[in-house]
């Protein structure tokens, strides 16, 4: 008990007043314990990148699939439409080798 008293009279004035442990407090329910809390709004905001990183990658797969069925969809290129297998889907004639160089 006697610790607990020196304690208490070495602690500053400021440390004491009913308003500042008051504010204190409500600091530490918002900041942590909250619904709305720092942690939350960190993990939504992680959440909230990895979407839009998602929506970018998809629109560029959209935006690859559409030119493809434009490609696709035209019977008359049978020469364009030969290329673009050839090139992209690595597709061959019979006996003919293909040798991909990176």
């Amino acid at each position: 008990m006697n610790k607990l008293k020196k304690l208490y009279l070495i602690t500053p004035k400021w440390l004491k007043n009913k308003y500042f442990l008051s504010g204190f407090l409500f600091f530490i329910w918002i900041a942590f314990f909250d619904t709305h809390s720092i942690k939350n709004q960190i993990k939504k905001e992680r959440q909230i990148k990895k979407i839009e990183k998602d929506i970018k990658y998809y629109s560029n797969e959209i935006e690859k699939d559409l030119e493809l069925i434009q490609i696709l969809s035209q019977d008359t290129l049978s020469e364009e439409l030969e290329k673009y297998f050839r090139e992209k889907m690595f597709l061959s004639k019979k006996n003919e080798e293909i040798f991909m160089i990176e």
